[in-house]
């Protein structure tokens, strides 16, 4: 009988390897949070996550519930936002990212209801676990404060983009 004598390392070597060739991965390192990553700090901030697979027609938190504390990724899929009065106001699809102000402040409520489009496949990290990596490997937390921040400012840079297109358009009707 062959008994094969592999190291820890050379296990979790093994393992970020197969996980680095899935196409998951290489979702996840096309989206806008990557960007300006190494293949390897990549690597290290897709192991964070969790894989959630979430089907077409799946609400994913209703305005005004409680959080679980919890940032979403989307890698694949589309995901309708809408307020309490179910009035759709947004659109997510892959590289959005939803939660995270709950997540930031863990007695906000959520201020959409988050429904899936299409079926998706989102990555996520809980608070709880975030707060365990800032403590036990302070390179990975800064790693992931940094990729919230680079997503935080993606999202403002979005939603500004979105404020001067509508002056525009009011402008055009009544200038």
């Amino acid at each position: 009988m062959y008994i094969n004598h592999a190291t820890q390392a050379e296990l979790t070597e093994a393992f970020a390897a197969t996980r680095m060739a899935g196409p998951l991965f290489h979702q996840f390192c096309a989206l806008p949070v990557c960007e300006k990553m190494q293949p390897e700090e990549c690597m290290q901030l897709f192991h964070c996550f969790d894989v959630v697979a979430v089907s077409a027609g799946e609400v994913i938190y209703e305005a005004d519930s409680k959080s679980d504390n919890t940032i979403r990724l989307i890698v694949e899929g589309r995901a309708e936002v809408s307020s309490s009065l179910m009035s759709i106001y947004g659109h997510l699809g892959a590289g959005d990212l939803f939660g995270l102000f709950s997540f930031l402040d863990e007695d906000r409520l959520h201020s959409g209801t988050v429904k899936a489009e299409s079926d998706m496949i989102l990555l996520c990290i809980n608070r709880d676990y975030f707060n365990l990596i800032t403590v036990e490997d302070a390179k990975l937390g800064n790693l992931l404060l940094r990729s919230m921040f680079r997503l935080l400012s993606h999202m403002s840079l979005k939603m500004e983009n979105e404020y001067v297109a509508m002056r525009h358009y009011i402008a055009g009707r009544h200038g």
